[in-house]
């Protein structure tokens, strides 16, 4: 190790489409990649975290070494065993010592959380809730990822779990999300929902293709395009109306990849914050300046937070 002097730490946010490693230098990102989560179903159990690790040594700079890692995955983790328990959404890396795995191999501290933890933490170190004192963090992606923090510290049910506040029921509706109820704030407003939902007005976009301004040009053109994105603001707003309602958030932050697309959904949001006197939200919401890199920067983060679950 004596040509590898500078100290990085490493970061991976694992959600159900891609898995993103970074390695930071301070709060400076050094090198990163993001891969098809995909990828990792496709291999052997026991091979996973050898590719893991591969990979973060693959992009780790010849003057650089790793000293600890941190990793967000989505849904429901163990931080007491450091197991992630996200068979829905999760299951290439649930139900096995994914993180005692990689600190045998890599030999350094390793911290584990839910991925709206560390995102939400990325966000309040480096990104749009810096400086504030309760932010609350709502990541609009595959699923919707909620995480609340108080004085830099993420709000935990009573056994130190992460509770999963994307699975609140917002609606009627009689469909049940694999969480188990019905009517669920995931089912009806996650970005996987929007996407659905705009397929029948643009069949020939790919969602990677899709803009803020291509969608307000297009939404100015077709009325059915505008109402479809009101009514997801109303959707993202019902369930964003019971947490700030509950948290009282000084800051909210928008995230995900939906997220982007606030400009077009900000009108159908806002109705649903509504109150009456003496009921009035002040949201102070806005969107992420750090993207993509939110959780995995977070990640990276958890061990020097001492959040929560950490292995020597």
């Amino acid at each position: 190790m004596s040509d590898k002097h500078r100290p990085l730490r490493a970061g991976i946010d694992m959600g159900g489409t891609g898995t993103r490693l970074i390695l930071i230098d301070g709060l400076q990102e050094v090198a990163a990649l993001t891969l098809p989560t995909a990828d990792f179903a496709a291999l052997p159990q026991q091979q996973r975290s050898v590719a893991l690790v591969a990979y973060l040594r693959q992009i780790c700079p010849v003057d650089g070494h790793i000293i600890s890692l941190g990793i967000g995955a989505s849904g429901p983790v163990n931080n007491k065993h450091g197991v992630i328990e996200n068979g829905d959404t999760l299951a290439c890396f649930s139900h096995f010592p994914l993180l005692e795995e990689m600190r045998q191999q890599l030999q350094v501290p390793v911290s584990i959380d839910n991925d709206a933890v560390t995102a939400a933490l990325g966000e309040l170190h480096a990104g749009a809730g810096t400086g504030s004192s309760r932010m609350l963090m709502v990541t609009l992606g595959t699923g919707i990822g909620v995480a609340m923090l108080d004085k830099g510290k993420p709000l935990r049910t009573h056994d130190g779990r992460h509770p999963e506040a994307g699975h609140i029921p917002v609606s009627g509706d009689s469909d049940r999300c694999y969480c188990g109820i019905t009517g669920c704030w995931e089912m009806s407003a996650s970005r996987s929902w929007l996407q659905q939902a705009l397929k029948p007005l643009l069949p020939d976009l790919e969602w990677q293709q899709l803009s803020v301004e291509l969608l307000l040009e297009k939404s100015e053109q077709n009325s059915q395009l505008a109402e479809l994105f009101r009514q997801y603001g109303e959707r993202v707003g019902r369930g964003l109306s019971t947490l700030l309602t509950l948290y009282g958030p000084e800051i909210t932050v928008l995230s995900g990849s939906a997220a982007g697309l606030l400009p077009l959904f900000h009108s159908g949001l806002q109705h649903a914050l509504q109150r009456a006197g003496g009921y009035a939200l002040h949201p102070n919401i806005v969107t992420s300046s750090l993207g993509d890199s939110a959780g995995s920067l977070g990640a990276a983060l958890l061990p020097t937070l001492g959040e929560p679950a950490m292995h020597y």
